[in-house]
């Protein structure tokens, strides 16, 4: 039976070895604590070291199967990865050679297979992005300072570069994200403890009026509450969360620090997934072994950890995504070369522990969630 397939919005990711941003890859779209999906899924999973991609099943209650092939052969040392909207298309950055895979999905054993050429980026290119709707492909470049951007052939997957790619970032951009209406690229910038916002106009990029804006330091990931009143930033590097008030208008926005702000953490933060309903906030502590999750307030957007926060995870998790069924989360730690399933207890936002680990034979980079 065909696979049915839904990027989520924001996956955070995480690049290995990275001292700023993670990519998830962001938080999902998905709220937490909602009901569970007897249908399987997949979990796609960049694998530095082995060239390639790991992909997995996702059972109903987060187990996970690797599907035969795996890992499926990419360029050198790959990353970040997103899965187009149709379904039929993967791309995965790799950083060992300033390129892009291209590769296609079969729908029915989620297998990949590549399709070359691949297409450059910049140096070093160290997360990826796609709008919703499928049509541009943005890619951070971190030792080039620069974001490059690809119209998206609906058909054949094909990458062109938009008329004035690559433009200009502000020194090693990282993580990126785009707001949930599609008309702000949001991008860590952690050697200048700041991130840097973008309007999108048919994916040629300004930055607008303010920007960069200063936050704690070494901002590892950034995330936007649906209704993109709030952006929570995770600053590794002082044990912080930033909370921006966003303030937006026609290719204009300004981001105001919220009353409290920033808030201390219990441990340097490595990770962060928001619900969609924007409800909880859940944070990795990779040096605690644990990840907090907060309420978030909706009129004022001030995190509050909820009882019996923070809750234990791996020895050393590093960067997490919602599953899709909106019942558990998927926690990767690098050093352990595993991936956990956390439940979430529903209405309260709690993790129950971990229910189930998959060993991997390499540290993984990232991980996108089909639905």
């Amino acid at each position: 039976m065909p696979i049915r397939w839904k990027a989520l919005l924001g996956v955070l990711l995480a690049v290995a070895g990275s001292p700023g941003c993670g990519s998830s890859s962001g938080s999902s779209s998905s709220s937490g604590g909602g009901g569970g999906s007897s249908a399987s899924h997949l979990a796609m999973v960049p694998v530095p070291l082995q060239n390639g991609v790991s992909v997995y099943r996702v059972s109903g209650s987060g187990t996970l199967t690797l599907v035969a092939g795996s890992p499926f052969m990419a360029g050198t040392s790959p990353s970040s990865i997103w899965v187009h909207p149709s379904g039929d298309f993967a791309y995965v950055v790799n950083q060992g050679e300033d390129d892009i895979s291209l590769l296609k999905i079969d729908n029915n054993t989620g297998s990949l297979a590549e399709i070359k050429p691949r297409t450059p980026t910049g140096v070093n290119p160290s997360s990826l992005v796609m709008d919703s709707g499928g049509n541009f492909l943005y890619v951070s470049n971190q030792v080039s300072n620069t974001i490059s951007v690809y119209a998206v052939s609906s058909s054949t997957g094909a990458l062109t570069a938009v008329a004035g790619s690559p433009f200009p970032a502000n020194p090693g951009p990282q993580t990126l994200l785009i707001s949930p209406a599609g008309k702000f690229l949001f991008v860590c910038n952690p050697n200048l403890a700041a991130v840097s916002v973008y309007a999108i106009s048919s994916g040629v990029l300004q930055e607008v009026a303010g920007s960069p804006f200063a936050v704690g330091h070494v901002p590892f990931s950034l995330v936007i509450d649906p209704t993109e009143h709030f952006l929570y930033v995770a600053n590794e590097g002082d044990s912080t969360l930033s909370v921006f008030a966003i303030t937006s208008g026609t290719g204009t926005l300004s981001l105001m620090p919220v009353i409290g702000s920033p808030f201390t953490t219990t441990d340097p933060p490595k990770s962060m997934v928001l619900e969609a309903t924007g409800n909880y906030l859940y944070v990795t502590n990779q040096g605690a072994g644990n990840i907090s999750a907060y309420a978030l307030d909706s009129i004022t957007g001030v995190p509050t950890q909820i009882v019996s926060s923070p809750f234990a995870a791996s020895a050393t998790p590093s960067f997490m995504v919602l599953d899709p069924s909106n019942t558990f989360l998927l926690e990767a730690d690098q050093a352990a070369k595993t991936i956990s399933t956390l439940p979430i207890t529903a209405g309260t936002g709690a993790l129950s522990g971990i229910s189930s680990t998959t060993t991997l034979g390499a540290a993984p980079a990232s991980i996108f969630v089909t639905k």
